[in-house]
């Protein structure tokens, strides 16, 4: 994703799904605004309509800020490569097939695809328990605990924590991102606050459990600097439990979260060497990402690591594959699927040459060596017509 300095950030998954024009079931949200839509199916135009009278008609500066955080442009030529729908891509379109355009919408309009997401740049914190680790907490934490130690970086200020997807129903964190983020006054907030709590308490929303809201996980840093209208973040990761549910249900749950988060922590070494660009490009994006994707199969894979076995590793190359996309003119292409699993290979058969056996090269050894195949692992592969 976007590298600007003083602000960076990384996110893990391609782009979400679009529709035409665009688990566990908890309590009804009751909505708390005289003003909002009260009919438990509000006429798809007028809610639209109230929506956008009551947004932002453009982009505030706050919230191109958070974006700088989670979004870059591409323009990589795209007919130079084999590229195809991937595993995840499926899965995301069978999960959503009971949505509508309109639900797609609404919720674009609404911000839903995002506020889970500002709520943990702003306000995340590992300590607090709105932002805890769920499922996979156990994996998760006892692998951040190897991967501090594997790598030869600062790594004792990043803090690991979740997005959930239930703080769409909770009005007061919401109309905080909305007065945030938007830069709404209150009381839009308040009613905007509403109107989602109350069009997300839908079963076919899960109540706001439904992976689509927080299909993503991020790393990031500010380098100590401000974030416009926010103040300085810390250090962190962020699990999104859809990115985790959504490799579950497609069969990877054994190996999924211990390779998102190693991808996650590949971008902090990357930030502790400045790798990224001031000018970023498609093809700066690219390298980080298939790096992090190489970050990651190396520490799985090697003895001093997660020692995972050829079985297991294949399985994890699998879940780099799935995850790459072709969105060449979209934001934040990560490399196709085939470019994704060669830099894991890659990684995987480097530690296996390893002399003495057990090595850990470190983490600017490791950088070059990437760096030098990176040519070779992204060279055009389209078959000839």
């Amino acid at each position: 994703m976007r590298h600007l300095r003083p602000v960076t950030a990384v996110a893990l998954s391609a782009a979400l799904l679009t529709a035409p024009g665009i688990a566990t079931l908890s309590p009804v949200y009751a909505a708390s605004s005289a003003t909002t839509v009260a009919t438990a199916n509000p006429d798809p135009a007028a809610l639209k309509a109230r929506i956008a009278a009551l947004m932002p008609k453009g982009d505030t500066a706050t919230k191109r800020a958070l974006d700088r955080l989670i979004s870059e442009p591409s323009s990589i030529d795209g007919t130079q490569y084999q590229c195809g729908p991937t595993e995840f891509a499926a899965w995301q379109k069978r999960s959503t097939a009971n949505w509508t355009a309109d639900d797609f919408t609404i919720l674009d309009n609404l911000g839903a695809f995002d506020l889970p997401t500002y709520d943990a740049l702003v306000d995340g914190s590992e300590n607090d328990p709105a932002y805890a680790l769920r499922a996979d907490a156990q994996v998760m934490t006892k692998t951040m605990r190897k991967l501090e130690k594997f790598w030869d970086i600062k790594s004792d200020d990043i803090q690991l924590m979740a997005m959930h997807g239930d703080m769409l129903r909770d009005t007061a964190r919401t109309s905080r991102m909305y007065q945030i983020a938007y830069e709404l006054p209150k009381a839009q907030a308040d009613e905007l606050a509403a109107i989602l709590a109350q069009y997300i308490a839908q079963p076919k929303f899960e109540y706001g459990n439904h992976p689509m809201f927080t299909l993503n996980a991020f790393a990031f840093t500010t380098y100590g600097e401000p974030i416009e209208g926010v103040g300085v973040v810390g250090d962190r990761i962020v699990m999104g439990d859809g990115i985790l549910r959504a490799y579950r249900e497609m069969g990877y749950g054994d190996v999924a979260p211990q390779a998102i988060l190693a991808h996650e922590f590949g971008h902090h070494v990357q930030f502790e060497l400045r790798m990224h660009d001031d000018h970023p490009s498609p093809e700066a994006t690219r390298r980080t990402e298939l790096h992090a994707d190489a970050s990651a199969a190396y520490f799985l894979s090697h003895p001093r690591g997660m020692s995972m076995q050829i079985k297991r590793v294949t399985q994890f190359l699998r879940v780099f594959y799935s995850i790459g996309d072709c969105g060449f003119s979209s934001d934040g292409h990560h490399g196709t699927p085939l470019q994704r699993e060669r830099a894991g290979n890659w990684a995987y058969q480097l530690q296996e040459s390893a002399r003495p056996k057990g090595r850990i090269l470190g983490s600017v050894e490791f950088a070059r060596l990437f760096d030098a195949v990176l040519p070779r692992l992204v060279a055009p592969d389209a078959r000839a017509a």
